[in-house]
């Protein structure tokens, strides 16, 4: 998505390769970031959970947010 959005920005706007990459970067890290917190946050009552059964899906929350 940031190479797609960086190669409009050079076609359309005339930048260089540099500032068009700076600024798909700037477009799009935090939606990235933001998919990658979300993940991570939801994962969290899986690694935490103590209660029945929990120690199966442990591996799956500790998988999720350690990787």
């Amino acid at each position: 998505m940031m190479i797609d959005f960086a190669l409009a920005a050079e076609r359309e706007e005339g930048k260089s390769s540099k500032d068009a990459i700076f600024q798909a970067c700037l477009l799009r890290v935090p939606a990235h970031l933001m998919t990658t917190l979300a993940a991570m946050f939801g994962a969290l009552p899986l690694v935490l959970s103590t209660s029945t059964g929990s120690e199966l899906r442990r591996p799956l929350g500790i998988t999720i947010v350690g990787a």
